[in-house]
């Protein structure tokens, strides 16, 4: 089961089961192209699923996918921890914000991804990202917000990469290695309509993500009430990976060059 073709075995399961229901229908022509498959809300996935299923009748994308649900089925349920800050009444077991997040940086050895978070005093919570990056050439990406906008569009870069630059000279006193930092172009620009880079998670190695409200802030890792869940699935951290690196390719965020 685990030599299915990446295409459909990373398919979210509700996706797989809306094909399998167009097909049995009669909804979905087989072999299918790629239009109808963005016809069905595949997007992005639809041009890798034609690769994969636009040579076969009906018989065989229905074999294809009832294979796929079936892996489903006997794949090691995602671990799931519910990560928290602030007072607590000893009800559920939790995991605190800060710790959590250092505990994935030091575990890191491939990669990490950090999007949408605002930061203030980071120094602490990101010097073991830095010591994985130097000791393990562990690559890194953030995606930041830019807080403010620029007073017209012609200076939205230059007010970007200001900010970004105050963002290393207040949270990463380390020097190199440094992670590769993307930011919205929209978010810098003066509205309306205004745009942020609000999502919030962090992802290593592909496999544990971390989705929650606390930002990388005094407050948000020691003093709001925050909730989050940590998650443990290599698919689910794989998909929301190449999320944000999907609009690094498409251009749809640009690069800081400091």
């Amino acid at each position: 089961m685990s030599d299915l073709p990446r295409a459909l075995s990373e398919l979210a399961t509700p996706d797989v089961e809306t094909l399998l229901r167009a097909v049995e229908a009669g909804r979905l022509a087989c072999p299918p192209t790629t239009a109808a498959l963005v016809g069905l809300g595949l997007g992005e996935r639809a041009s890798a699923l034609h690769a994969l299923l636009g040579t076969l009748d009906r018989g065989g994308v229905e074999v294809a996918l009832r294979v796929a649900l079936a892996e489903r089925a006997h794949r090691q349920p995602p671990r799931l921890d519910l990560v928290w800050t602030g007072p607590e009444a000893g009800t559920a077991p939790t995991r605190d914000t800060a710790i959590v997040v250092r505990q994935l940086f030091e575990r890191a050895r491939a990669s990490v991804l950090v999007a949408g978070f605002r930061f203030d005093h980071g120094e602490e919570l990101l010097r073991p990202l830095h010591a994985a990056m130097r000791d393990r050439a562990v690559s890194a990406a953030f995606f930041l917000d830019i807080d403010g906008e620029a007073a017209s569009a012609a200076g939205a870069e230059a007010f970007a990469t200001q900010r970004i630059d105050a963002f290393f000279a207040e949270n990463w006193p380390f020097g190199s290695p440094r992670p590769d930092v993307y930011y919205d172009p929209r978010t810098a620009a003066p509205g309306p309509p205004w745009a942020s880079l609000h999502a919030k998670c962090v992802v290593v190695d592909d496999r544990f993500t971390l989705i929650g409200s606390a930002n990388f802030t005094t407050r948000g890792q020691s003093r709001n009430l925050e909730t989050g869940v940590l998650i443990e699935d290599p698919a689910f951290g794989e998909r929301v990976a190449e999320q944000w690196r999907s609009l690094v390719v498409a251009g749809l965020v640009s690069r800081y060059v400091g």
